[in-house]
């Protein structure tokens, strides 16, 4: 396979660094827009830059010990701006079966192709880089956008947990997607 593993048009994947990441992660959180596609299960709250810094730190730290966590920065193609963190945060090596997160700055974001370029360069990680059979994550069923590029790029939604998310005043599903390798690899050839 020949294509870039972490370029793509609008975008490319970078390693994160906790201390200059910290301020736009910060930023990110004072955004209403963002609070809401804040990590499910952890009730969402702004950051001090501070306390961004210590929380990138940490998954940086878990990922350098555990070996089983692999963490991006979605960046502009100049790799001025930071678009959005992707991540590995579960990789199952005996069963070759790994979950990710996205979180990208605010709603309008998942709209953009560096969403879909995101996935796409993650996808290709994952199934031709590391050799993965399946890959999954959540979503809560408001994000629309990111269901649609999800839906888009082949992902199909595996499990539906209802009503376990509260927000906007009202209760919402979760929802499970899940990719395969032979179906990623059907798909690019």
């Amino acid at each position: 396979m020949d294509k870039p593993l972490f370029t793509a048009p609008h975008i490319c994947l970078t390693a994160i660094d906790a201390k200059d990441d910290a301020a736009a992660l910060a930023t990110w959180t004072q955004d209403s827009r963002y609070i809401p596609l804040a990590e499910i299960g952890k009730a969402p709250h702004p950051l001090s830059e501070l306390q961004a810094k210590e929380m990138l730190e940490g998954i940086l730290k878990e990922s350098d010990e555990k070996r089983n966590t692999f963490w991006f920065a979605i960046r502009t193609p100049d790799e001025k701006e930071m678009l959005g963190i992707i991540g590995l945060s579960w990789v199952d090596w005996a069963n070759s079966a790994v979950y990710m997160d996205l979180s990208m700055k605010d709603t309008a974001e998942y709209s953009q192709p560096s969403t879909r370029e995101a996935l796409e360069l993650i996808q290709r990680y994952v199934f031709h880089e590391i050799q993965m059979h399946r890959l999954s994550l959540n979503v809560p069923e408001y994000n629309e956008a990111l269901i649609e590029a999800l839906t888009v790029l082949g992902f199909e939604q595996e499990v539906r947990k209802r009503e376990t998310l509260y927000r906007f005043g009202r209760r919402w599903d979760s929802l499970h997607f899940g990719r395969m390798a032979r179906d990623w690899e059907k798909q690019i050839s």
